[in-house]
Formats: C-alpha cells, structure tokens, sequence
C-alpha cells in the first residue's frame, strides 16, 4: 500500500510539474507571437509611409 501511494504522490507531482512547463511554454509563444505581430505592424505602416511618399512626389 505504501508502494501505491508513493507512486500515486510521484504521478501526481509529474502530472503537476508538466502543467505548469506546459503554461511557461504557452506564454512564451504567445509572447514570441505578439512581437512578430508587432513587427509586422510596423513594416506595415512604413510600406504605407513609403507609397504616400511616392505618390506625392508624383
């Protein structure tokens, strides 16, 4: 019995410490995926800075 629940306890933690890796990791992406999102947003605006440059000159 003492077996069982010391595998159960040592089941458990695992199930928990993936949980919480799982969640750090899900962040991180999030993160990485809000900054490239950022990124974009700003080569968008400098393309449309750049195309009402050339259409003035025009």
């Amino acid at each position: 019995m003492d077996l069982f629940l010391f595998i159960s306890v040592i089941v458990g933690m695992t199930f928990i410490f993936l949980y919480f890796v799982i969640r750090y990791d899900l962040k991180k992406k999030t993160l990485e995926f809000e900054e490239k999102k950022l990124e974009l947003e700003e080569k968008k605006l400098e393309l449309q800075k750049q195309q009402q440059e050339q259409e003035e000159k025009q």
